[in-house]
């Protein structure tokens, strides 16, 4: 093949591969980890109520009022053996498994009141409206009224012992009955019970919008629509549901806590992804902007964001001549959050083993064209490597895929050929001598081990008498 094809044939598929398209899969999850430092707490319990983070310290037997940012604000004796936290509006209620009591904290640590309960409370959820507390020993679920902690309602029904086995949403208290594999609606204002029986036990549940998310020993999740039917199952890692947490976001999302996994899921339409905590979770709440969880075997208190990182849909690269290159990309946030944009361009080093050299650039988004777009150099001959970089408001990050290119000069050049009795040597540029020196440096130990071979011994032979 002749020279001025090898050129023409490189040049095509360099222009070619300057125009690859470079999509990005559409998966998104929450946030990976973070946590509040300088706290010398055993956190376990924990709920969210204004801008408190309530955590029960059974080290101390402490009710701590933490705020967002990890500063202890208030601590205040609770009772002993608390088995539950929970809050609605500017009140905190605790259970314990010392008493028969409901206590009832303000957000601000102040003591409100203590309602006695026909027996042992053995689990509670509350919602904007209604507390509904379990007392299975007596086969009741009683119900108050959040604003004034009257009782509003008394439910004869065989429930289920442990956590997660009620749940109220609107106008409906969910339960599990004693058999465990039977779901109850208790419809307040018609009084009417609904049941639900499933062929695997039940674990857990939530409600939340007139639907009521059930979590199953065989590590699956199911929906339950508004009229009393599974819609959806998502199946689980195993051990997911040994001890688990369920939340549903207001935009359809769910979000599951597998506590002895040590991670944090997000499931959204079919799609399951995980993060991975730092210790074994022990308590978790669903706060406005992210998930709060309590590690007891690391003693930290963390947060996942329930914001998703961006999307780097496709970025495309376009020579514009002389060594300058366009990159536009289409990014995307799934929470229409504000975008913080970014270029990188890693620049390959000539000399073998040493590192790139990257160089940032800041893109401007154009809203004519919906596109995030900035330009870089290179110099003739430079290999590098182009990707986009997507940060949202909270520092969730999306990364494109990188895409090599090369930048080989195209203009034509006259050379004159020199005779070699005239022709006179090209000066020793720094460049050269470090060059040198680099492979020099890398032929020491081939070198060394060489002499090592040479100068041992060989062993010697047995001779057989």
């Amino acid at each position: 093949m002749k020279d001025k094809e090898k050129i023409s044939l490189f040049l095509a598929m360099f222009i070619l591969s300057l125009f690859i398209l470079s999509s990005i899969l559409e998966v998104s999850a929450i946030s990976h980890p973070k946590y509040l430092t300088n706290l010398e707490i055993t956190p376990t319990y924990m709920t969210v109520a204004g801008d408190r983070v309530i955590v029960y310290d059974p080290a101390g037997g402490n009710l701590l009022f933490i705020s967002k940012e990890g500063r202890l604000v208030r601590s205040l004796q609770a009772p002993k053996n608390i088995m539950d936290i929970t809050s609605s509006g500017d009140k905190i209620f605790l259970i314990s498994s010392a008493d028969t009591v409901l206590y009832v904290y303000g957000v601000q640590g102040e003591y409100v009141k203590e309602i006695e309960l026909p027996g042992p409370p053995n689990d509670f959820d509350v919602s904007s409206r209604f507390l509904s507390v379990s007392l299975p020993d007596n086969g009741l679920i009683i119900v108050f009224d959040v604003a004034s902690l009257n009782e509003s309602s008394r439910i004869w029904v065989d429930v289920d012992h442990g956590i997660s086995k009620i749940s109220v949403d609107n106008n409906f208290v969910y339960a599990v009955r004693s058999d465990g594999f039977t779901l109850v609606r208790i419809d307040l204002e018609r009084d009417r019970i609904d049941y639900l029986k499933l062929d695997e036990k039940i674990v857990a549940l939530k409600a939340s919008n007139s639907r009521v998310l059930v979590a199953t020993s065989d590590d699956t999740l199911y929906m339950v629509a508004e009229d009393f039917k599974i819609k959806k199952k998502w199946s689980l890692e195993k051990a997911s549901t040994i001890d688990i947490g369920l939340h549903m976001l207001s935009d359809g999302r769910i979000v599951y806590v597998a506590r002895s996994r040590w991670v944090i899921g997000e499931i959204e339409e079919d799609n399951v992804n995980e993060v991975r905590t730092e210790g074994r979770i022990f308590s978790d709440v669903l706060d406005v902007d992210r998930v709060w969880f309590t590690e007891v075997n690391t003693r930290r208190i963390g947060w996942v964001w329930l914001s998703r990182p961006p999307i780097v849909q496709s970025i495309t690269v376009e020579p514009q001549g002389g060594g300058s290159f366009t990159v536009s990309a289409k990014i995307i946030d799934p929470d229409k959050e504000d975008i913080k944009a970014l270029l990188i361009v890693t620049i390959k080093s000539k000399i073998p083993y040493l590192p790139g050299d990257n160089k940032t650039y800041d893109m401007e988004y154009l809203l004519d064209r919906d596109m995030y777009v900035s330009g870089f150099q290179l110099k003739a001959g430079d290999e590098a490597e182009v990707y986009v970089v997507a940060i949202d408001p909270v520092n969730n990050i999306g990364t494109s895929q990188r895409i090599p290119i090369k930048y080989v000069e195209e203009e034509t050049k006259t050379v004159t050929l020199v005779s070699p009795t005239t022709a006179s040597p090209r000066p020793i540029e720094l460049t050269d001598l470090y060059m040198v020196a680099s492979s020099l440096l890398l032929l020491i130990p081939i070198i060394a081990a060489l002499l090592i071979m040479k100068t041992k011994r060989k062993p010697k032979k047995k001779t057989r008498k």
